[in-house]
C-alpha cells in the first residue's frame, strides 16, 4: 500500500467541477458536489492519505458536499471526518444534527452514514479521516450520536492543531506508521477535548509530558520563564508538572538550561558576527560567565571555539 501525497490548483473552467470532485474524492471522502459555478470556482487542496488515515486542508469557494450510507462499491471509504474551520463557516447536516461551524470549531461527523455540507462563503479548513474503531474505542458515545462540534481552546488546540497541518502539509516528511500514530494521538486528545472536563483530566503520560514540554520549549528562550508560569499554562499544579519532569529524568532547571544551550549553539552556527554576549541573552542566559561555564560543560568547548568549529549555514 502505497502513501499518496497530493497538491491541486483548480482555476475557473467548464469542468472545475469534476476535478474539484476527484481532487475530494482522492483526498478526503467519496462526495457528491453540487451548487459551484464553473465560471468563477477556485479552490486548493493538499493532503496526503495511507489506508484508513488520510487528512487534507482545503481553501475553496462557495460550493456544496454531500454523501450517501456506505455501501459495497465503496465500502472502506468511511471512518469519522474531522474537520477543522479556518475560515469562513460550514453548515453540516447528518440525520437530526444542525451544526454551523464557524472559524475556530471542530466538527466530527460519520462518514459511513449520509450527510450534507454547504459553505456558503470563502472557506479555508483541515479535514481529516479517522479509523471508525480508533476513534468509537476513545469515544463510545459515537455509537449513539455519531456527530459532534465543539471548540477546543488552550494548549491542547495546539498541540490538536500541529498534528493536523503535520498531516495535512504536502512538506511534511511522514512515513506510513507516522501517519497511524499522528491519527492515534488525535484520538486520544479528541477524548479529552470533547469530555468538557479541562486539562485537569487528562489521564495519559505521553500527552501531559507534550502539553508541559511544547510550552516549555516554545518558551526556553524567556529570561522570565518560571515553573509557575509552565503550570498555570498547562492547568496543572506544581507539583504535577515537577512530578512529570522527574519521570523523564530530568528537571524545570535542566530541561529549560539544555534548551537554552542547544538554541544557543545554533545560533553561533549561523553567524560569525553576533557577539557572543547577546547570543547568550538572545537564548535566555542573564549572566555571560554562568553561560560560558554551561556552554563549554555541555558541548567541551568554549561558546567562541564552537562557532569557530561549525561551517556557516
Amino acid at each position: 500500500m502505497k502513501m499518496i501525497v497530493m497538491s491541486t490548483d483548480i482555476q475557473p473552467k467548464p469542468d472545475s467541477k469534476s476535478d474539484w470532485l476527484d481532487a475530494i474524492c482522492k483526498m478526503i471522502h467519496n462526495v457528491q458536489v453540487d451548487n459551484l459555478s464553473s465560471r468563477n470556482f477556485a479552490a486548493k487542496i493538499s493532503g496526503r492519505r495511507y489506508g484508513d488515515v488520510s487528512c487534507a486542508s482545503f481553501w475553496s469557494k462557495p460550493h456544496d458536499v454531500s454523501c450517501s450510507r456506505e455501501q459495497l462499491s465503496n465500502a472502506g471509504a468511511g471512518g469519522y471526518l474531522l474537520s477543522w474551520q479556518m475560515s469562513g463557516e460550514a453548515h453540516i447536516e447528518q440525520g437530526k444534527a444542525r451544526i454551523r461551524l464557524a472559524p475556530g470549531g471542530i466538527a466530527i461527523v460519520d462518514g459511513r452514514q449520509p450527510m450534507h455540507v454547504a459553505f456558503p462563503t470563502e472557506v479555508r479548513r483541515i479535514v481529516a479521516r479517522l479509523p471508525a474503531r480508533a476513534l468509537e474505542e476513545r469515544l463510545p458515545g459515537f455509537l449513539r450520536l455519531p456527530t459532534m462540534a465543539f471548540t477546543p481552546t488552550g494548549p491542547l488546540a495546539e498541540i490538536l492543531f500541529s498534528y493536523l497541518m503535520q498531516l495535512s502539509g504536502e512538506d511534511s516528511a511522514l512515513e506510513p506508521k507516522d501517519m497511524e500514530l499522528i491519527a492515534e494521538n488525535i484520538c486520544n486528545l479528541l477524548k479529552i477535548a470533547a469530555g468538557h472536563a479541562g486539562l485537569d483530566c487528562i489521564d495519559s503520560k505521553s500527552l501531559k509530558q507534550q502539553l508541559i514540554t511544547r510550552y516549555m520549549r516554545q518558551k526556553a528562550c524567556d529570561p522570565g520563564l518560571t515553573l509557575d508560569a509552565v503550570a498555570g499554562h498547562v492547568n496543572m499544579s506544581r507539583r504535577t508538572v515537577q512530578k512529570i519532569l522527574q519521570e523523564m529524568n530530568s528537571s524545570f532547571t535542566e530541561f529549560i538550561t539544555e534548551e537554552r544551550l542547544v538554541s544557543a549553539a545554533k545560533k553561533l552556527s549561523l553567524s560569525a558576527e553576533v557577539p557572543i554576549s547577546d547570543v547568550a541573552y538572545n537564548s535566555g542566559f542573564s549572566d555571560i560567565s554562568h553561560f560560558n561555564h554551561l556552554f563549554k560543560r555541555r558541548f567541551s568547548m568554549t561558546p567562541s571555539d564552537y562557532r569557530n568549529s561549525q561551517p556557516l549555514q
